[in-house]
């Protein structure tokens, strides 16, 4: 014992002989020499990873903490820090500092150590780094295959955690803060055609697995999809589904809120990578014309035109376009033929999915969430009525939704089937509502069925008030419900004259209008024939 405390004093004793009488530069140089020396005896190697290197953040430091916090629930390491915040999806593991911990590669031991302290200075911060230990001689496997494999997972592990946002622009920027989405919407719930919904998955998942396909083939890694059908037929519950299977952020642009194409290339730069953007109602957000419909734009509208369909092609495939890599484009209308056709060509939408009114394919699959049955004994109703009546599957969820009860949900649905045929003027109804209808139909004006009050105790039809405005009797004496009459020739006569210069919509709206004013009149004037009609009787039985 007393030898080890005198080698101690010994060594004690050289080091501070060296550091008072040795220069610097030899000291320096001598400790130098010294470690070399050292280090043939030490088969380790050691790499650092700081948090930020030259004042941006390291990649390689954000990849670790991702990797290791994986594997820290299921190893045993005596503190771990635990935290969950709404920008991610699940709990987030990391190591508190001076601590290890050892992970595997291909059988080979690798220890990590983190590590944290305080700068020095008038502005302390915090300084994060991490240690990777191995033997020297697997220095070659660690860099060329292990730290690119914990680049890759990192990836998996961040789009895995995200939760998908909506960035709006604003004043010609994306908003700072987007709002996190919600929306529960998935494929797997989402009504909709079943071949075409696998063929939209199966084309998604085909894009986001074909990264290095597309690098070899030499195109942009990106999609653009067209979405068109009537309104109401769930295209937005589609861009939906799409981000959530995706797990990518949807950023939302309103072509009429861009005041030009330079503002409109500097939102495209300012997307993320592995993104929706999405354009609702392209053909009604900006006045863009269709090149091949013949028809001339007033100049007006040339005028006030903020982004160009020039802009908009080069927005779409242009040079900028192949910025950044995983950009998604969905554009949406109503009305496809209204679109140039230059927007719909391959390489700017590379699909068009076509949704339309609820079909028998969609029927089943709403029945099977909303009700939990696969079949019933009134699907075949449904699927008679489903080809004549044009509505939309959100339509038919909220009918399916009024009751649990499976066969008073359909019963009712079928009644709102029977319902719009009748207001669409079908008369391919269930025998159920044929009584009811043949009961309404019989509900006719006749001329012989007006009874004009008779002037009583000087009172005069002068001063019968009627609601709207006072009909015309020769007009009004020839109506019937059922169109009968040379009423018909006084109505193709209106529409000739009102539909010059106007909206052949337009004028039945205001046919409609009338007609139902001339009703209001003549029940106005039965109610009030009646009364008359009572006071007549009163007074003839007391004479």
């Amino acid at each position: 014992m007393n030898s080890v405390w005198a080698l101690l004093a010994s060594i004690a004793f050289i080091r501070t002989t060296l550091y008072n009488y040795l220069p610097e530069k030899l000291r320096l140089y001598i400790s130098a020499r010294f470690e070399e020396w050292t280090r043939w005896f030490n088969t380790d190697e050691t790499m650092v990873f700081k948090d930020y290197q030259s004042s941006k953040m390291n990649q390689l430091f954000q990849a670790a903490n991702l990797y290791l916090g994986e594997s820290l629930p299921t190893i045993s390491i005596p503190r771990v820090t635990v935290e969950k915040t709404e920008n991610v999806r699940n709990l987030t593991f990391s190591m508190e500092k001076n601590t290890e911990m050892i992970d595997v590669f291909e059988n080979i031991p690798l220890k990590w150590r983190y590590f944290s302290d305080y700068s020095q200075g008038m502005s302390k911060h915090e300084i994060r780094w991490y240690e990777l230990s191995f033997h020297k001689e697997y220095k070659s496997l660690v860099t060329k295959c292990y730290l690119p494999y914990i680049l890759e997972r990192a990836n998996k592990i961040k789009e895995r955690n995200r939760v998908v946002q909506l960035h709006t622009a604003a004043h010609d920027f994306w908003t700072p803060k987007p709002v996190i989405i919600q929306h529960p919407m998935t494929f797997e719930t989402l009504a909709m055609n079943g071949n075409l919904k696998k063929e939209l998955v199966e084309d998604l998942d085909r894009f986001m697995n074909g990264k290095e396909y597309y690098q070899q083939i030499g195109k942009v890694w990106k999609r653009g999809y067209l979405l068109y059908g009537p309104p109401g037929t769930g295209k937005s519950s589609l861009i939906a589904a799409m981000a959530n299977h995706l797990n990518f952020d949807i950023y939302n642009l309103n072509l009429s809120a861009v005041s030009s194409d330079f503002v409109l290339q500097n939102l495209l730069l300012s997307t993320a990578n592995r993104s929706i953007l999405v354009i609702e109602d392209i053909d009604c957000s900006i006045k863009l014309q269709n090149r091949e419909s013949g028809i001339e734009k007033p100049i007006k509208y040339q005028q006030q035109n903020k982004v160009t369909l020039s802009g908009l092609l080069n927005f779409f495939d242009g040079i900028l376009s192949c910025c950044g890599e995983g950009k998604i484009l969905v554009a949406t209308t109503n009305y496809k033929d209204r679109i140039d056709p230059a927007l719909l060509r391959a390489g700017r939408m590379d699909m068009h999915i076509y949704l339309t009114y609820c079909t028998f394919s969609a029927f089943k699959q709403l029945a099977l969430r909303y009700l939990e049955i696969s079949d019933h004994s009134l699907f075949h109703h449904i699927e008679k009525l489903l080809p004549k009546v044009k509505v939309s599957p959100a339509e038919v969820a909220g009918e399916l939704m009024k009751t649990r009860d499976p066969k008073a949900s359909i019963e009712g649905l079928i009644k709102h089937l029977e319902e719009k045929l009748i207001a669409d003027g079908n008369s391919e109804v269930s025998p159920k509502h044929q009584s009811s209808l043949s009961q309404t139909s019989n509900c006719q004006v006749h001329e012989s069925s007006i009874s004009l009050p008779l002037a009583c105790n000087g009172a005069s039809m002068d001063n019968v008030k009627t609601p709207g405005p006072k009909p015309d009797v020769s007009v009004k004496s020839k109506l019937t419900v059922d169109g009968e009459g040379d009423n018909n020739f006084e109505k193709m006569d209106l529409v000739r004259d009102r539909s010059s210069g106007h909206n052949i919509l337009q004028v039945i709206e205001d046919m409609e209008k009338e007609l139902l004013s001339y009703k209001e009149a003549i029940i106005a004037l039965q109610k009030k024939s009646c009364g008359t009609l009572n006071k007549l009787a009163e007074i003839k039985a007391t004479i």
